[in-house]
């Protein structure tokens, strides 16, 4: 067993709620992993880059406390649920900051047909290669979180915030 894949290790080796997201099936998972995390870094508003490298860092341990009851007794490796995590945050962003609600849009209504199709199909729709296995509750997980990022934002509910109606 990989030392620092995400088992219910985790709670003896605290180390594994981040490094689980940082080991792969292999290189085509990390590669694949690696493409869904840049999106949102490039289309991200440069005011935005901290809170998404905030939620790099802090986005990880939750998301492999929440995910520990579902892995009975196997692992997780890869940084799918992070991904989806960050595409949360940065579209949600730039639709609150009335921007670029295009990309937001974009980046929101993505994030959704994915979650929707895998529900709808119980498995990724994207092809994975033998062994390269995927935990849909990293994805939902990770979006659910990365919405909560952007919503805890100071002074979102402040009297008078453009957004509040």
């Amino acid at each position: 067993m990989d030392p620092f894949a995400l088992t219910a290790e985790a709670l003896r080796e605290p180390w594994r709620l981040w490094t689980g997201h940082l080991v792969h099936y292999g290189w085509n998972h990390a590669l694949a992993n690696g493409a869904a995390l840049l999106v949102p870094w490039i289309l991200a508003a440069p005011r935005d880059r901290w809170r998404l490298a905030l939620a790099t860092v802090f986005i990880p341990p939750l998301l492999s406390l929440l995910l520990l009851p579902s892995l009975a007794g196997a692992e997780y490796r890869g940084a799918s649920g992070l991904a989806c995590a960050l595409w949360a945050l940065a579209g949600l962003s730039h639709r609150l900051h009335r921007e670029s609600t295009s990309v937001g849009a974009l980046l929101l209504g993505g994030l959704a047909l994915k979650l929707v199709l895998e529900a709808a199909l119980g498995t990724p729709f994207l092809a994975r290669p033998e062994g390269w296995q995927s935990l849909l509750q990293a994805h939902l997980w990770g979006a659910l979180l990365g919405l909560g990022a952007a919503l805890a934002r100071p002074g979102l509910l402040r009297p008078g915030h453009p957004r509040q109606t």
